[in-house]
């Protein structure tokens, strides 16, 4: 869905009403990639359900996501914007991953799907299919009984709140300053350089993934905020991810302080302000 203009000034009021410094983020040493489909999820009585909805602005419409609830999957992919020009498709990688990632969740017999098991047979399937120079960072998120999964490469990443407070933040994979891994057909980064993990869920949490279109424009401290306030509300997922986007969007036009010209600052010593003009995010319960 398209970002609601009409989010409630009070949400809209949390980009200049929420300090701009960032909080700290909580991180959590990687795993190594291993077939966690061989590992069995808590009995089905314990197993929570997830509800999810996005919010989608385009900016060159190069990113690509899929939702499956009843498999309890999301995967978000961000085309990489400097394979474009040339003839070249930024979005053909992307796009791949997420559709050969959906097709085999729709095809699975069971729940509990390995993030990193999914994501490498994505992969395979997508470099088989296709020849493109393209590029893509990717994440796939997985609820599996009681425990949250990831695998993700770049920064794609995402954040975990309980009882409206932030328990987890993914930390991007980058090789340098605004060069996050990348997957691609022919060099790039492996899928076996994966980010991966796992953490006990409680019925109720908040998850939020997104690209760097959400992360490089909104602070933590201001996400924690626009959650608590639609949590109170008792806002539906979609309704949530629509004021986290227009949150987001509002940012990225400003010429606020955001994490990405922070981190800019600190370690390139420009004098940039504002965000990136454009996200991508998903909204998880």
């Amino acid at each position: 869905m398209e970002i609601d203009m009409q989010i409630p000034d009070a949400l809209r009021g949390l980009v200049f009403g929420i300090p701009t410094s960032a909080t700290d983020d909580v991180g959590w040493e990687n795993g190594h990639p291993m077939d966690c489909d061989q590992k069995a999820p808590p009995p089905a009585r314990t197993a929570l359900r997830m509800d999810c909805d996005f919010s989608y602005l385009p900016d060159h419409d190069e990113d690509a996501h899929f939702c499956h609830a009843g498999a309890g999957v999301v995967g978000v992919a961000d085309g990489v914007g400097g394979c474009r020009g040339d003839g070249v498709d930024a979005a053909e990688f992307s796009r791949g991953l997420m559709a050969n990632a959906y097709n085999a969740v729709a095809a699975a017999s069971s729940s509990g799907i390995c993030p990193y098991t999914l994501l490498e047979r994505a992969y395979q399937k997508t470099v088989t299919s296709t020849r493109t120079p393209a590029a893509s960072t990717v994440l796939v998120l997985s609820l599996a009984g009681r425990a949250l999964r990831w695998a993700y490469i770049g920064d794609n990443t995402f954040t975990v709140f309980r009882g409206g407070r932030l328990l987890l933040r993914a930390l991007p994979q980058q090789h340098y300053f605004n060069c996050p891994f990348q997957l691609r057909a022919v060099g790039g980064d492996r899928v076996q350089d994966a980010a991966l993990g796992e953490f006990p869920v409680e019925e109720g949490e908040v998850v939020v993934a997104g690209t760097d279109g959400l992360f490089d424009n909104v602070f933590d401290a201001a996400l924690e905020g626009i959650v608590q306030m639609c949590t109170a509300l008792s806002l539906t997922p979609g309704k949530m991810a629509q004021a986290i986007g227009r949150l987001a969007y509002d940012m990225a036009m400003s010429s606020r302080e955001s994490p990405f010209s922070a981190a800019s600052r600190e370690q390139q010593g420009t004098n940039f302000t504002g965000g990136k003009c454009y996200l991508h995010l998903y909204y998880t319960s």
